[in-house]
């Protein structure tokens, strides 16, 4: 009786990452595959314009691509794709600013409704994105990785560049401005 080979989804991400690295086609793609829709995700709520985030999206793909030897194994690799993410975001965002200076600006609201299934998700969205637009850099990437990415403190410190004790303090400071933002009042005792 003839052993069926495991399709893509079942084969371990360790051994997916070595063919890879070998110039197994096959297995990058099935790489890009698990972790596209994080990355599309991470570069939406890091502020990457819908207009913009197929190309920079492949511009994170073509930076994994050719930086997966220096992957090192035994970390999570979502943590290392995050951390291409991130930083494809904040490259962006610096080039889109310089842009921005030089033509007007253009209202990304019409092409975020047209995406939302929803008109109670489409506000909530769009009060979450103006507020996470308030943050500097450094705190939108914690919050997004930590909070609503779910990564933990650890990895997103190793996959930022930043402490656990420098994470905590943006994330604190993020929480903090959001609720300004977003008009919540923090309880306290009295």
């Amino acid at each position: 009786m003839a052993t069926r080979a495991p399709s893509d989804d079942e084969v371990p991400e360790p051994s997916l990452i070595e063919a890879a690295r070998g110039g197994d086609a096959r297995a990058f793609e099935t790489l890009l595959k698990r972790h596209e829709a994080r990355v599309f995700r991470v570069l939406r709520l890091l502020g990457v314009a819908a207009a913009d985030r197929d190309d920079v999206a492949q511009n994170v793909f073509l930076r994994m691509f050719r930086s997966l030897d220096g992957f090192r194994a035994g970390r999570p690799f979502s943590s290392w794709v995050y951390k291409i993410a991130a930083n494809a975001a904040l490259d962006w965002r610096v080039q889109s600013d310089r842009k921005r200076r030089e033509e007007a600006p253009w209202d990304e609201a019409i092409d975020e409704a047209a995406r939302a299934p929803e008109a109670g998700q489409l506000e909530l969205s769009r009060r979450l994105e103006a507020a996470l637009d308030t943050l500097s850099e450094r705190e939108r990437a914690v919050f997004v990785l930590v909070e609503m990415e779910g990564i933990e403190r650890a990895d997103a410190a190793r996959a930022l560049g930043i402490t656990r004790i420098t994470l905590r303090r943006h994330l604190g400071l993020a929480k903090a401005r959001l609720r300004l933002g977003l008009g919540e009042k923090k309880n306290r005792p009295r």
